[in-house]
């Protein structure tokens, strides 16, 4: 396992790299951090791949934009370029942000991705609908809305040494011991800048009056023409399975959409169950062949 950098203009973003094969890019989530992929990372090379996991946007001081986009579209674009690093053509992974991502960049740039794992998000393109048939995400949600606020979810977050993230992971993924993952997260979280920067990916999701925020808004109304794979743990408390009831449409995604719930996980399933979840990436990996 290797610690590299990928580089977008000034931004310098931390990542882990492993493997001899394709190239498979890994996105985290929040509280999360990419030193967490490194189990499923592993797997992956043990299977044929190259996978490259690297910090999101903003979870290092050297990838903090002094502009403070912590935007969708400028996610997009941090992605696009490490494709092209890794040679123009990559397997996608996300988990939760990461996977909000995905979608975007595989629905407006699908000649750059050969598959697309989504990991504890559904199809966002129907997801705003589903809402109003799955009444608990709204409550389930409640903490997106607290992120609004100025200041106060910065301290709730930091007291008694990053309780509150700490807490967000119980309530995710109940009746699981995170350990190092969650040790892991929270020190990446404590660096200078990270936490507010983790933030502004919430709070930027409500800047229509910026051009870019509309335009990513607009990439939601378009198909995935990408082979994706969805995957939910059943016991996930972040994000409802029940939503999959109501987001699954094989007519949005022509290259094909498949779709696992995983038993005895929650949100962060792939650390839950690292080899069921392994054994599903492989296997829709298998599906997408990348000539680089």
């Amino acid at each position: 396992m290797k610690q590299v950098e990928l580089v977008n203009g000034h931004l310098r973003f931390p990542a882990l790299l492993t493997g001899d094969g394709e190239p498979v890019i890994l996105l985290h989530g929040f509280p999360d951090c990419h030193e967490n992929w490194a189990g499923i990372l592993e797997r992956l090379a043990d299977a044929g791949y190259t996978g490259v996991a690297p910090a999101l946007r903003g979870y290092a001081p050297s990838c903090q934009p002094g502009s403070g986009d912590y935007s969708l579209h400028a996610a997009v674009d941090d992605l696009l370029v490490f494709a092209n690093q890794l040679g123009g053509r990559v397997h996608l992974i996300g988990h939760d942000w990461g996977a909000a991502v995905g979608y975007l960049a595989c629905a407006r740039y699908p000649d750059s991705f050969c598959t697309f794992n989504a990991l504890a998000i559904p199809p966002l393109k129907r997801l705003p609908k589903a809402l109003l048939k799955v009444p608990e995400q709204i409550k389930l949600s409640g903490y997106m809305q607290f992120f609004q606020l100025p200041v106060a979810p910065e301290a709730w977050l930091k007291r008694d040494d990053l309780g509150g993230v700490e807490r967000l992971w119980r309530r995710w993924s109940p009746d699981w011991e995170p350990g190092e993952y969650l040790e892991n997260a929270k020190r990446v979280l404590a660096e200078p800048g990270v936490l507010p920067a983790a933030l502004g990916w919430y709070r930027h999701l409500i800047r229509l009056w910026r051009k870019q925020q509309r335009e990513a808004q607009e990439w939601l109304s378009l198909d995935v023409t990408v082979p994706t794979q969805v995957l939910m743990g059943e016991r996930d408390g972040c994000m409802s399975p029940r939503l999959l009831d109501h987001t699954i449409n094989t007519d949005d995604f022509p290259a094909g959409l498949y779709v696992e719930r995983v038993e005895d996980a929650g949100h962060f399933l792939h650390l839950e169950r690292p080899d069921a979840v392994a054994d599903l990436l492989v296997r829709h990996l298998q599906r997408g062949e990348c000539l680089v």
